[in-house]
C-alpha cells in the first residue's frame, strides 16, 4: 500500500494532515463524534488545499475501509481506490512539502485529476454508507463528513483550474492584439464558489491560492 513511500514518510505524511490521526483514534477508542469534534474535523480539513484534502480523505478512507470490511464488500474497493491515490499523489506531495514549494506549472498538472478522484472517494464512500445502514454511528458520522469533504473540495479543485484556464486564455488574447471580426468576445465569468450550510454539515471552503 505504502507504494514508493516509506513507513517514515506515510506516518509523517498522517501527522502533517491531522485528520487521519484524529479519525485513526476515534476508531480506536471507539470513541462518539461529538458536533464540536464534527466541527474541528471540518475546520480542519476546509482549509487544506484540494491536493491535501484529497490525500488526509485518503488516509481516513484506509482506516475505516479495514474497520468495515467484514461487514459491507464495497469496503475493498475503496480501500483499493485510497491506496491508488497514496501512490500517484503522496511521493510529489510529500517532496514539495519537506523541501521546496511545487512551481505552479506542475502544481496544475497535478491537480488536473485531483477532481475526478476525489469524486470517486466520494461515491464509494456514499456506497459504503449505504450498505452499512448504520446512520448515526461514529463510523456513519465519518463517512458522511469525508463524502461532503470530498464533493466540497472537489468544487474548489474545478474552481481553481477554471481559472487558470481563464488566466492562460486572456494571456494568449493580450499576446494575439485586439480581433476586428464579427465575433463579439465576452468575459468568462468563473463560477463563485461559497461556503454552504446544509442542516449541521459545515463546509468551510479555503481560500484558494495560485
Amino acid at each position: 500500500m505504502l507504494g514508493t513511500i516509506t513507513k517514515d514518510e506515510y506516518e509523517q505524511m498522517r501527522q502533517q494532515l491531522i485528520v487521519p490521526l484524529a479519525v485513526s483514534d476515534i476508531l480506536r477508542h471507539e470513541l462518539n463524534v461529538e458536533a464540536d469534534m464534527q466541527y474541528g474535523l471540518h475546520m480542519a480539513l476546509s482549509e487544506v488545499d484540494p491536493d491535501s484534502a484529497l490525500l488526509a480523505i485518503a488516509l481516513c478512507t484506509l482506516d475505516l475501509s479495514k474497520k468495515t470490511k467484514e461487514r459491507a464488500a464495497i469496503s475493498t474497493a475503496l480501500e483499493k481506490e485510497a491506496s491508488d491515490i497514496l501512490t500517484d499523489y503522496a511521493p510529489k506531495w510529500l517532496h514539495h512539502n519537506l523541501n521546496s514549494p511545487i512551481p505552479s506549472h506542475l502544481y496544475e498538472e497535478m491537480l488536473d485529476t485531483v477532481p475526478e478522484d476525489l469524486e470517486a472517494l466520494a461515491d464509494l464512500i456514499d456506497a459504503l454508507r449505504a450498505d452499512l445502514e448504520e446512520e448515526g454511528t461514529a463510523i456513519d458520522t465519518l463517512l458522511k463528513l469525508l463524502s461532503i469533504q470530498a464533493r466540497a473540495h472537489m468544487e474548489i479543485a474545478d474552481f481553481v483550474l477554471s481559472e487558470i484556464a481563464y488566466e492562460k486564455q486572456s494571456d494568449q488574447e493580450k499576446d494575439a492584439g485586439p480581433s476586428f471580426g464579427f465575433g463579439s468576445y465576452q468575459q468568462a465569468e468563473p463560477k463563485q464558489v461559497k461556503a454552504s450550510f446544509a442542516g449541521d454539515n459545515i463546509i468551510v471552503f479555503p481560500g484558494v491560492v495560485h
